[in-house]
């Protein structure tokens, strides 16, 4: 089969990027007899090793000037390169593809959380997604989760929506000798013990909820509370620095910029506890990577999260009261047996995600979808 990947528009930071790139290279482990054309905006070194990925890719960094190219040339490039399908990475479509087409959809934030977005993005969720959507051959959902919002907000076919689950790199499966925690522990100025964050400062990851939670848990524990920032977006909140300073917290609370992908390990197994207390997840792959470290979890019942850490993280049922959070991270933080149940737990419930079963799955997909290609 020839399959074009379109991961046009990666950032250059966070899940959707780790998560497209992760899949793009388990295909290229699993799968050494089809040929795939990718589409990104930059060139990727991880994808130069295989023989049977070809990277193209697209000088244009405009967000929406990329995807007026696509909807404009991919057409001609699809006919051109007479592509068994397209696989479409990042929630957007090609709606005069001459093939099939497959769509993976991480999470419909932009509908569940529509006030925290520019006006023209809920513009596109509301009325031209749903168009591109029904004339996909196959949509992927990363979580069940997803599905079912799929379903709910544009009265899918069950039957055209696939989950695949996504997983993280192997490095968060490896363990971090006690020189190297202490090297970067040093390299930081982390504190001694800490609670950590992973992630944008997006509206809807509910950031500053957490740092009000953590200004009631400083006056019981000693641990610092680490935030590491992913990528700015369009809804980043820019007042997360000024929260901390209005809390008298600059002391406690470390606001660290992007790391090296190769220190994150290093930070979650330093943690006691990592929180994500976001409004919305598809996926959540920060939480596959702490459960990967062994880091214990508190997270959200909401969005895909319960799916992913099962029975292997203490959620809240409202994430928007610091109360509740700062209540659980005390419980969990004075309870040293929990917390190492429930990091046996997160390790076991981590092999249930692996890169060859995802890439496994996307194949078979493929050779469904493939045989009702027009070339």
């Amino acid at each position: 089969m020839r399959i074009v990947i379109d991961a046009l528009g990666l950032p250059i930071l966070g899940g959707a990027r780790t998560s497209a790139l992760g899949w793009i290279n388990a295909l290229g482990e699993y799968d050494r007899d089809n040929y795939y054309t990718v589409y990104l905006s930059q060139f990727e070194n991880s994808l130069a090793r295989f023989s049977n990925i070809e990277q193209r890719v697209v000088p244009v960094r405009s967000r929406f000037a990329i995807r007026v190219w696509a909807q404009l040339y991919f057409p001609f490039l699809l006919a051109r390169k007479r592509a068994t399908l397209l696989h479409c990475m990042k929630n957007l479509g090609v709606v005069a593809a001459p093939c099939p087409t497959i769509i993976t959809i991480n999470d419909l934030s932009h509908l569940i959380l529509r006030h925290f977005y520019p006006w023209l993005d809920g513009f596109y969720w509301r009325f031209v997604q749903p168009f591109i959507l029904r004339n996909a051959q196959r949509i992927i959902a990363i979580s069940e989760s997803t599905k079912r919002d799929l379903i709910r907000f544009y009265h899918l076919d069950p039957d055209k929506i696939v989950t695949i689950y996504p997983s993280c790199d192997e490095e968060f499966r490896q363990p971090c000798g006690p020189w190297r925690l202490k090297q970067v522990q040093s390299k930081y100025g982390l504190p001694k013990s800490f609670i950590m964050y992973v992630g944008s400062f997006g509206v809807h990851k509910n950031v500053k909820t957490l740092i009000r939670a953590f200004a009631q848990v400083a006056r019981e524990v000693p641990h610092g509370l680490v935030l590491v920032r992913g990528a700015h977006h369009t809804t980043s909140d820019r007042s997360v620095e000024q929260e901390v300073s209005a809390l008298g917290l600059e002391d406690r609370v470390w606001i660290l910029g992007p790391i090296p992908d190769d220190e994150l390990p290093c930070f979650y197994h330093l943690a006691d506890l990592f929180v994500l207390v976001s409004l919305n997840e598809g996926f959540g792959l920060v939480l596959l990577e702490a459960m990967a470290c062994g880091t214990p979890i508190l997270a959200a019942r909401s969005g895909g999260m319960p799916e992913v850490v099962g029975d292997a993280a203490y959620l809240i049922d409202n994430p928007m009261d610091p109360a509740e959070v700062a209540s659980a991270i005390i419980m969990l933080l004075s309870d040293q047996q929990k917390l190492a149940e429930m990091s046996i737990k997160g390790l076991e419930r981590s092999q249930n995600f692996t890169w060859e079963q995802t890439a496994k799955r996307t194949v078979e997909l493929y050779e469904t979808v493939g045989k009702n290609g027009r070339y």
